[in-house]
């Protein structure tokens, strides 16, 4: 649970608090005010991020087999060209704040960070902050992302049966099978409190497509036909059912992506 907190003069409790992203949301918008403008909140911050703390632990579930190389150097691109385009006027805290948020929310893409240096944060919730989320995540993908995935049948199996575990989901490989697509991946992501099952193919003519499952945020809320989208270059087809939001996203024709959509609507609700 989020705590509430947490004021100024901040403790080290405080800074790690907010790099795991354990702060609420007002004590965290308070704490970035001052770490624009405290020189030495800033240094603690770095070095905090710097040690040997096992910081990474709280997003292994997240990035586990993430697309990290292409990852850092979006970051890496995005800091050099913000830092030469700013000059002086930007300061080596707003860049340090920056790199942090982008890391701690650990499923922004280039457009999430985008939002953390324009000092506007997309402010999104429900299942809108879900579908933006796995967009963002999604829009890391290429084909190269799944090229050496284990799709064995019994790690399939093992990563279904973690779904059922962890959102109560029963699913087979036989319900997942789509044509000119291969089940690659099934694994479990999480944000905040928030379960997601990642399952993913490979599609011949279109690359990484992805089948996003977590529980809804209105489990009692009536169910929600297909809706479609389109997010950080990638085409999505969203609907909710049996208390549970589905989210399917990929570089796919919409057609084809609705089309598969309804496969699995059918099959799985």
């Amino acid at each position: 649970m989020k705590s509430g907190v947490f004021t100024a003069p901040y403790s080290d409790e405080a800074i790690v608090a907010w790099i795991d992203r354990q702060m609420s949301d007002d004590d965290a918008s308070q704490f970035e005010r001052h770490l624009e403008t405290d020189q030495q909140l800033a240094a603690r911050t770095e070095q905090l991020m710097q040690s040997n703390q096992p910081f990474e632990q709280a997003f292994a579930l997240l990035l586990d087999d993430a697309p990290e190389a292409k990852l850092q150097s979006q970051l890496n691109t995005l800091l050099d060209k913000t830092a030469a385009s700013a000059g002086p006027s930007a300061s080596r805290r707003a860049l340090l704040a920056a790199s942090l948020g982008f890391l701690a929310v650990g499923m922004s893409g280039g457009a999430g960070l985008g939002y953390l240096l324009r000092g506007q944060p997309a402010k999104v919730s429900g299942s809108e902050k879900v579908r933006e989320l796995v967009a963002q995540y999604m829009s890391l993908y290429s084909n190269e992302t799944l090229a050496d995935a284990d799709s064995a049948p019994s790690v399939l199996d093992k990563g279904l049966a973690r779904t059922q575990q962890d959102i109560g989901l029963h699913l087979d490989t036989a319900q997942l099978a789509l044509p000119d697509s291969e089940l690659k991946s099934v694994r479990m992501l999480r944000y905040d409190s928030t379960s997601i099952a990642q399952i993913a193919w490979a599609n011949v003519d279109s690359g990484p497509m992805a089948l996003c499952i977590s529980r809804a945020y209105q489990p009692s809320a009536a169910v929600v036909t297909a809706q479609s989208e389109k997010r950080h270059g990638m085409n999505l087809v969203w609907w909710s059912a049996q208390g549970y939001l589905f989210v399917l996203v990929g570089r796919n024709p919409l057609n084809d992506l609705e089309k598969n959509a309804q496969t699995l609507q059918a099959r799985i609700t």
